[in-house]
């Protein structure tokens, strides 16, 4: 009689181990499956919403030393932190494989009922245009003029035509003529478009 009871408390002791054994796997199995619905969910999400013409760090950081130290060293003092902030968005303008960088300014501080301030650099930190009283998005169309794309911007309602010459975009929309045409052409790319190809805002 003794050696059936140990005989049963031993098989006891072993269809307990194996249950806890079996709940453990299913519990780590369940995990498994958590961790392979998650990643599914992360991957399935966008990576970025921005335009990859607009996050790279390195040419970010380029941009704040060059406002802080040369451009805006002497405005700091004025600026409030709301004021501190800018895109930019990297495009190569006259096909010689190196991109300018232009840098868009948002605040009141560079904004007015007009527009706002705009800069384009070239690849070494060098100011091509400084843009007054221009409104985003910007359109860079394909057709160029003196080797540099033609910009398209709107003011006052119909959209106006930067061409380059003499090393320089024409800087202030507002006292050009008329395009000759009404609207961009379907290739043309699309700079600073809230909507469509928005820029990664940083500060400085």
């Amino acid at each position: 009689m003794k050696k059936h009871l140990i005989t049963l408390f031993c098989f006891s002791l072993l269809f307990l181990s194996c249950k806890k054994e079996m709940s453990k796997q299913e519990s780590l199995k369940n995990e498994a499956i958590k961790d392979s619905i998650s990643q599914t969910n992360v991957t399935s999400q966008p990576q970025n919403e921005f335009v990859p013409q607009s996050i790279d760090e390195q040419t970010a950081n380029n941009i704040k030393n060059f406002l802080i130290n040369h451009y805006l060293k002497d405005d700091l003092q004025f600026l409030q932190p709301s004021d501190r902030k800018f895109q930019f968005y990297k495009i190569d303008l006259n096909d010689d494989g190196k991109k300018e960088i232009f840098i868009r300014f948002m605040s009141s501080y560079f904004c007015g009922t007009g527009g706002c301030t705009f800069l384009l650099l070239d690849k070494y930190g060098k100011i091509i245009t400084k843009f007054s009283v221009t409104r985003a998005p910007i359109f860079v169309e394909p057709t160029k003029e003196n080797g540099w794309a033609i910009l398209l911007v709107k003011d006052a309602g119909v959209f106006k035509e930067l061409k380059f010459s003499d090393g320089k975009y024409s800087s202030n929309p507002s006292i050009l003529p008329k395009a000759p045409y009404d609207a961009p052409s379907g290739h043309a790319a699309v700079m600073f478009d809230d909507t469509f190809s928005k820029s990664k805002t940083f500060n400085f």
